[in-house]
């Protein structure tokens, strides 16, 4: 898709500019990157060599996403989850018998919904766990019925696992009766259409396949060898290209709309993945604020204080270094892939997104984009609520009126107060255009008068049918001249 306006242009130049600039290309043999809009591909680019001497890597060239693959082997468990398959609280032995071993130790048993979200708390095994890719199933069935060292007991702290998801894995292959590539390659990249994403490397054309490389003490770049699959592929065996990524991103951003989207997983499981299940940390920011960290199912889940609700996850390998971001409330999305191993391409892509999102007035946007239907009975509130203030009490009844309200402010009371404001305003109107509805069943609107503004603010019960249960009616102070 081209882009067409000046908006879109601008974020096209912001992304290039950022890449360019970036300090990291140096020791990056090769960077392909792409900017989504609501999983469409809207501007790609790309530096360096896919391998060197070779061509400059583009949207359809294949380089290995390692973990990002986690986001790929969560939806294959919910799918399981969404068909009755499984449950997300089914111990995991229960399904994986070696896994009998995770239970040992005190605590609850470890549960498929403890590995999703890494609370097993087993010990984090980077880079161990990358140089075990292709482990045969039968040495990693002996490897966990030998024991697995935890760091905490379980469901107690987040501690990054990558053995967690090879058992994940293990589970949808016992689940499902398919091996865990078969499974993902036909239940989710085919519906989707991703057939640049592959398990194994052998089977991308080698004039499309970046090659990755390490970075020697003397600054030369070594070749790392192909890999193939094996026993820990669900962490982080996949290989895909930016223009398949702009689909999975799509999947997840799409999952916030009403309009049906075609895609294996249902669209409430794909927001529940996109939640935060289990905490990581807070950290504070180089341009001020904070951002609140958890993990979802496969993806990490940030709550920035400017730019809301930041989704993504990152991928490292010996040879390769990957990151996918996206900002649910507007759609817009980055991926980077690139060709050296544990390539910090989170730095370029969060930064490219925070552009994007600053410039096209995206931020603040805390929440994913939902359409609020207010009910009904918050419609009529809102009308009862001006009548009240107008001094008319005649809609105030046992249909509309919960009871606490007269208990927490006297009738007569709260008439008063409503007076007083009245007068303070003069003749009065609404003004439609500050009316909002953070939920179905919550509104906030200003009245503008002759002589002042006052806002208001209802909430309904959560009864069959819903009454009002708070009315705050505050006088907005003019703006000093």
């Amino acid at each position: 898709m081209d882009l067409t306006d000046s908006t879109e242009h601008g974020v096209a130049d912001a992304t290039d500019e950022v890449f360019s600039q970036w300090e990291g290309t140096s020791s990056v043999p090769g960077v392909a990157y792409g900017v989504v809009r609501n999983g469409v591909l809207v501007h790609s680019g790309g530096l360096g060599a896919a391998s060197l001497g070779g061509p400059t890597p583009d949207a359809d060239t294949v380089f290995r996403i390692a973990s990002m693959t986690k986001s790929f082997t969560a939806s294959a468990v919910l799918l399981l989850r969404d068909e009755g398959a499984l449950r997300l609280d089914d111990p995991v032995a229960g399904h994986l018998p070696v896994a009998a071993v995770l239970d040992e130790r005190d605590g609850p048993p470890v549960t498929v919904r403890d590995l999703l979200t890494m609370g097993a708390g087993l010990a984090t095994d980077d880079p161990w766990g990358d140089r075990h890719e292709s482990l045969p199933i039968p040495e990693f069935d002996a490897l966990v019925a030998g024991g697995l060292s935890a760091c905490w007991p379980n469901r107690t702290a987040f501690e990054y696992s990558n053995t967690a998801y090879a058992l994940l894995g293990r589970v949808i292959e016992q689940v499902s009766g398919l091996d865990y590539p078969a499974f993902v390659r036909e239940r989710l990249l085919a519906p989707l259409g991703m057939a640049a994403t592959l398990f194994d490397p052998h089977d991308v054309p080698a004039d499309r396949r970046a090659q990755g490389y390490r970075v020697a003490a003397d600054g030369t770049r070594v070749p790392e060898p192909l890999v193939s699959p094996g026993a820990y592929s669900a962490m982080g065996g996949l290989l895909s290209s930016v223009r398949d990524l702009a689909t999975w991103i799509g999947g997840f951003t799409d999952a916030w709309t009403d309009a049906p989207v075609p895609h294996p997983l249902d669209r409430w499981s794909r927001r529940e993945a996109q939640e935060m299940a289990r905490f990581m940390a807070v950290e504070s920011l180089f341009e001020g604020g904070s951002v609140a960290v958890a993990y979802g199912y496969g993806l990490q889940v940030q709550q920035h204080s400017v730019l809301g609700r930041i989704v993504a996850h990152s991928g490292g390998y010996p040879g390769f270094g990957s990151h996918m971001r996206w900002h649910p409330a507007s759609g817009w999305g980055v991926v980077a892939l690139g060709n050296a191993t544990y390539a910090p391409m989170q730095v370029p892509v969060a930064e490219a997104l925070s552009r994007i999102v600053t410039m096209t007035g995206a931020a603040h946007g805390a929440s994913p984009a939902m359409v609020v239907e207010p009910w009904p009975q918050m419609i009529a509130a809102m009308a009862v609520a001006e009548q009240l203030l107008a001094g008319d009490d005649s809609g105030v009844d046992d249909s509309t009126w919960s009871p606490n309200m007269d208990l927490d402010v006297p009738r007569a009371e709260r008439l008063a107060q409503l007076s007083g404001i009245r007068e303070s305003l003069g003749g009065w109107t609404r003004d439609d255009m500050s009316v909002k509805h953070p939920t179905p069943a919550r509104a906030t609107w200003t009245v503008t008068g002759e002589t002042g503004s006052a806002r208001l603010e209802v909430w309904m019960t959560p009864e069959r049918h819903p009454r009002i249960q708070k009315l705050v009616v505050t006088p907005v102070a003019e703006p000093a001249e």
